[in-house]
């Protein structure tokens, strides 16, 4: 297992002082990024190699958000490396819960190995995956992640969004935690869900200078699902909150 520890700052919270969801994200996907490092397998290693880690998908489950000003600790570990797959989990946790026996976040990822040269997943090679297997640990039990996320509609469409360099991270695309920002920003105020899920599934990388075509659907007791659509209604990703 690979953890860190940090203090939720003014700049990641609501307005009800509380760390928003592209923020918990955000901290998701550092903690990821720090264990590559301490691993030897950090960006510079994915630049050098041309190999580099992509995110497929996400479930998390918010039992509470973390509050402004909180010592938490994050911590990750990989679950399994299979073919063309590999699978991470996540706890967010109070710092003083060291054993991280009352998690106030859980979550599951799924992920592959990208090739930039071919421009294709890859099968993960030996010398991938040895760094992270003295890390391997059971997965948590949560519910089964959705194989695939559908919705029943066409969807309300809302504002387009065209990606700027604020939007990139350095695989050159639309970082992961941006979609969900964007999704989320799509949605009215007076239709902003209390999240307790959100599952988000990732297809098409956006890139600089992209148009991102949000729709809304409203699926009842499922949730609802935002699709973040290119110009012929082909999602880029897409992600529900429950």
């Amino acid at each position: 297992m690979y953890s860190f520890e940090s203090r939720v700052r003014y700049s990641e919270i609501d307005e009800d002082l509380h760390l928003t969801v592209p923020a918990l994200i955000n901290y998701l996907q550092d903690c990821s990024t720090f264990h590559s490092q301490a691993v030897g397998r950090g960006p510079a290693h994915a630049a050098a190699s041309g190999h580099a880690w992509m995110l497929s998908a996400w479930e998390i489950v918010i039992d509470a958000l973390p509050a402004f000003n909180q010592d938490i600790r994050v911590s990750t570990w990989p679950t399994c490396f299979k073919g063309l797959m590999a699978a991470r989990n996540f706890t967010v946790c109070d710092a003083a819960d060291p054993a991280g026996e009352h998690p106030l976040v859980r979550a599951n990822s799924s992920w592959f190995l990208f090739a930039a040269a071919a421009g294709t997943p890859m099968r993960i090679p030996a010398d991938e995956s040895d760094p992270y297997l003295s890390d391997v640990a059971e997965p948590l039990d949560m519910p089964a992640m959705p194989r695939r996320i559908r919705t029943a509609d066409a969807g309300e469409a809302a504002a387009p969004v065209i990606v700027t360099g604020a939007h990139i991270d350095t695989n050159h695309h639309v970082n992961n935690a941006q979609y969900v920002s964007l999704a989320l920003g799509a949605l009215p105020e007076d239709d902003m869900p209390n999240i307790h899920r959100l599952d988000v599934q990732y297809h098409t990388a956006a890139k600089l200078g992209d148009t991102i075509y949000p729709h809304i659907h409203h699926e009842g007791d499922a949730g609802t699902i935002i699709t973040l659509d290119d110009a012929e209604a082909k999602p880029y990703a897409i992600v529900r909150v429950a």
